[in-house]
């Protein structure tokens, strides 16, 4: 009955979203390739894209390969909560940095809101 409903278990549904990933970053890939021999960009601009793009695929692999679940996504759970600590590192230096009057509280919310965005793309939330 299941099968008749179209529903699908985690893991097939986990493969579908890695592999849509791995197409979304290859053409993704692709384009900034492309605009990168237009000249339309900068080489430290596009190279550094073209950087992120090359280790989220190998990310994706690695996921692929690895027995931990990454749930469809680039981050295996170690990675995952290695980031998370080193998030809080950073966010406990600019916190420490405002307190000490080296940045002030509009700097510190700048840099809290680029740490949210990095948290959040990390747990999904």
């Amino acid at each position: 009955m299941i099968r008749k409903l179209g529903i699908k278990d985690d893991r097939s549904i986990d493969e579908e979203e890695r592999k849509a990933r791995v197409e979304a970053n290859k053409a993704a890939l692709s384009l900034v390739e492309s605009l990168a021999n237009n000249g339309d960009f900068s080489a430290d601009a596009t190279s550094r894209l073209r950087a992120e793009y090359d280790d989220r695929l190998a990310q994706l692999e690695l996921c692929a390969q690895s027995d931990e679940n990454c749930g469809g996504g680039i981050a295996t759970p170690q990675y995952q909560r290695l980031q998370q600590q080193a998030l809080d590192v950073e966010r406990q230096t600019i916190i420490r940095l405002r307190n000490q009057h080296v940045i002030n509280d509009d700097a510190l919310r700048r840099v809290q809101r680029d740490l949210d965005l990095a948290e959040a793309r990390l747990t999904g939330n």
